[in-house]
């Protein structure tokens, strides 16, 4: 992975407005988005991850502004550009995009047909939003109605409907998500059903606007989506990269444990959440047991977590040596 990607993992975790930040921009390379695209879109069903990274659009890679802490000659690289990443026609609300980038179709391109997918790619801290409340799937689907009519007019030169490519808008959200929903993720699509009589109209000429959801949790069991977006959120760089298959560079590992530090904040304020909904009062130290804990089962070392609590390397090897919080 580029040494630009590895400062993104950094400084996607911090606190706050930071955080929101770094997550904007951590979803804008191709190292981490590749294995998305992998789990999560259906096009991508059998292709290798070298054939999805292929498949970018290589004149939507550009620089971006730097997030990170980290000089500018070490991060302006390589990144998957916010390109119309902000959308306002007439009176129409205005409305920006995380992440938005083109990737070519090999379901339907051909050697001369080249059929683009349009990607939204959203981080979203909380799956109910305050001030106004909000379904979060109503808000996918305003945007991916928004990215498909965005494809004709002047400022694409487009006016055929028959050129208009399929959208997909993913939303990945980690907070706030109630028990039951945690650690799914659902699909909202176009699907054709014959009322009267029987046709056959192509797919693609209707499924063209799909909305991704996916509903973070604590900590998942199973290798897959789940795993891999935990581990990109506390920086696990060892465990993501059991997951992209992308060239990593080998500096910049030593900085995972100042990640988790930046993360914890989201991961005590989780633990709190869940102490609330069974109904217990969660002390300090009982909050700072239980995301040891959820640090230990993410594969992260002694001495990264040690950093992460602000705890000695001792006190965290004694508390391992319990058996863990229920």
């Amino acid at each position: 992975m580029k040494i630009e990607t590895k400062y993104d993992i950094a400084s996607s975790v911090n606190i706050g407005a930071e955080y929101d930040k770094g997550v904007k921009k951590l979803f804008k390379s191709k190292e981490i988005i590749v294995p998305i695209m992998e789990m999560v879109i259906p096009e991508f069903e059998g292709c290798s991850q070298e054939e999805i990274l292929n498949c970018l659009d290589l004149a939507s890679i550009t620089s971006d502004e730097v997030v990170s802490d980290a000089p500018v000659s070490e991060t302006d690289e390589y990144r998957i550009r916010g390109e119309d990443a902000e959308l306002s026609g007439g009176s129409d609300k205005l409305i920006r995009f995380d992440s938005k980038f083109r990737i070519r179709n090999p379901k339907l391109s051909e050697e001369n047909i080249l059929v683009n997918l349009h990607i939204d790619l959203e981080g979203q801290k909380s799956y109910t939003p305050k001030n106004p409340t909000y379904p979060i799937i109503k808000r996918g689907l305003y945007y991916v109605a928004r990215d498909l009519s965005s494809q004709l007019g002047v400022a694409t030169g487009k006016t055929n409907y028959a050129d208009l490519e399929k959208c997909y808008s993913i939303w990945i959200c980690l907070e706030d998500v109630p028990v039951r929903l945690r650690n799914t993720m659902t699909e909202y699509r176009i699907r054709k059903e014959d009322v009267l009589g029987e046709t056959d109209e192509p797919e693609e000429d209707y499924d063209l606007m799909n909305v991704i959801v996916i509903r973070m949790g604590e900590k998942s069991e199973e290798r897959g989506i789940f795993d891999y977006l935990n581990q990109v959120f506390v920086g696990n760089i060892e465990e993501i990269e059991t997951y992209s298959h992308i060239e990593w560079e080998d500096e910049f590992k030593e900085d995972v444990a100042m990640t988790m530090t930046r993360f914890s904040d989201v991961l005590v304020r989780r633990g709190r959440e869940e102490g609330r909904i069974e109904g217990r009062e969660i002390g300090q130290e009982e909050t700072t047991v239980k995301f040891i804990w959820s640090l230990h089962e993410m594969k992260c070392t002694d001495e990264m977590i040690s950093e992460a609590v602000k705890r000695p390397i001792d006190y965290v090897q004694d508390i391992l040596k319990k058996d863990a919080p229920q």
